[in-house]
């Protein structure tokens, strides 16, 4: 995870959700120093286990109770039992994705080290085009909307729940106790979503660095090229009738007085320049798999729970809508698709982000290789451009997808194609 000044906000909250094992102090440089915390771990892994060990049992206790709250229990026919199993995976793939990103803050310790470690230098290289502030808010932004948005819905689910258990409560079966039950389940939807802002708030970063790498690239490289272009192109015929009127030159002489040749430490500043910022691209992109090899578990069971998730919160809609009885729980089912849906864009998007501003960086060398003639300069170019071609840098969950936008597509024909499976089913029921 990203441990910088200004996503510190993302980092206590990771840490007190039981993602973050580590203690962050600053050295006598002002530097952070991050180093693994011992308490903080044995924390991590206690309210894991605790957790897991509540959920489930929750789980176990609605089902067998003879008035359990959740309708997919009641169904006892082998027909009838596609929403028991659909609720069984919603609440496992929760839990599996909880403690991958937990498993993920304990064991990428090393990881964790070399990524910040990183993320420093390059700070440090592209200081004059960095916003502290702006990092900062959006830093906020990004941890305050998702944690505001699942605490209204979770409180709004369990209200929902808590009313029908009333109406179902009799004098022998207590049914608000199952609701309560279910609360270490909701509990570590917090934890998730925290898992999913961490990995977000890191990929959002390394887009960010592409980008301003890009435009220091841009504005040393190609803002000199194109105002020295103007500039020759402003008195064309005024240098050439005096030339030509009183020192007969030949052709080539006559545009080598036009062209603007820098001198031989403007060139080496240049090149020096260039290679910073080649190594500052060979190092995110290092950054990028190191982020996916370390997360890449946790963000593959985050793509399983938000599929299995929609499809479920879908199917259950359908229910509600043909039996037609809580215009409540409608609306609460559309709330929950749309939050998943977020959640589904919360972990594309991002990564979609780097990877579209780290391929960029191919464009603009191509373009300062064909405008800039210096020979020492354009072998440099040679070389980043080689090296861009060479490193394939993009997220993907474990190797086995690749993160971006084209998820979002085939998530859309999974869901229908499960979706109208699982009606299937029910219409088979009657």
């Amino acid at each position: 995870m990203e441990i910088t000044e200004p996503t510190l906000c993302v980092y206590y909250v990771s840490k007190a959700l039981a993602l973050a094992p580590f203690s962050v102090r600053r050295n006598s440089k002002g530097v952070l120093d991050i180093r693994r915390s011992v308490m903080f771990s044995v924390y991590s892994a206690s309210l894991c286990l605790l957790m897991v060990f509540l959920t489930y049992q929750g789980l176990l206790f609605d089902a067998n109770s003879q008035m359990p709250v959740r309708p997919s229990f009641r169904m006892k026919s082998a027909t009838s039992k596609p929403g028991l199993v659909v609720t069984a995976l919603d609440v496992s793939v929760v839990v599996f994705a909880c403690s991958a990103g937990v498993g993920c803050g304990l064991w990428g310790y090393r990881a964790t080290r070399e990524l910040n470690t990183r993320l420093r230098k390059v700070d440090d290289s592209l200081h004059s085009f960095s916003n502290f502030k702006r990092d900062r808010i959006l830093a906020i932004l990004m941890l305050g909307l998702p944690l505001i948005a699942i605490t209204s819905i979770l409180g709004l689910d369990l209200s929902t729940w808590l009313r029908f258990a009333i109406e179902m409560r009799t004098p022998t079966d207590d049914t608000e106790l199952n609701v309560q039950w279910y609360i270490p389940f909701y509990s570590l939807y917090f934890i998730l979503t925290g898992l999913q802002i961490n990995f977000a708030n890191t990929a959002f970063g390394l887009g960010r660095r592409f980008r301003r790498l890009n435009v220091m690239l841009r504005s040393s490289f190609l803002k000199d090229v194109d105002s020295s272009q103007k500039h020759v192109s402003l008195k064309p015929l005024i240098t050439t009738v005096k030339v030509v009127s009183q020192h007969p030159l030949a052709l080539h002489q006559s545009l080598s007085k036009l062209t603007h040749v820098p001198t031989q430490d403007t060139a080496k500043n240049k090149v020096a320049l260039l290679r910073l910022l080649e190594e500052n691209h060979e190092s995110l992109g290092k950054c990028m798999r190191l982020v996916s090899n370390s997360h890449g578990v946790a963000v593959l069971f985050i793509l399983v729970s938000c599929l299995l998730h929609l499809v479920a919160t879908s199917y259950f809609l359908f229910l509600e809508l043909l039996s037609k009885k809580d215009s409540g729980m409608v609306w609460l089912q559309v709330l929950w698709i749309i939050f998943h849906s977020l959640r589904l864009i919360l972990v594309v998007e991002p990564c979609h982000l780097a990877t579209v501003e780290s391929k960029k960086t191919i464009q603009i060398v191509c373009e300062i290789e064909r405008k800039i003639h210096d020979p020492i300069l354009t072998e440099e170019v040679k070389k980043f451009w080689q090296q861009l071609l060479v490193v394939d840098v993009e997220f993907s969950a474990s190797g086995l997808c690749r993160v971006n936008r084209t998820l979002l597509t085939s998530f859309s024909s999974a869901i229908c194609t499960y979706l109208v499976i699982l009606i299937q089913f029910q219409n088979t029921n009657g």
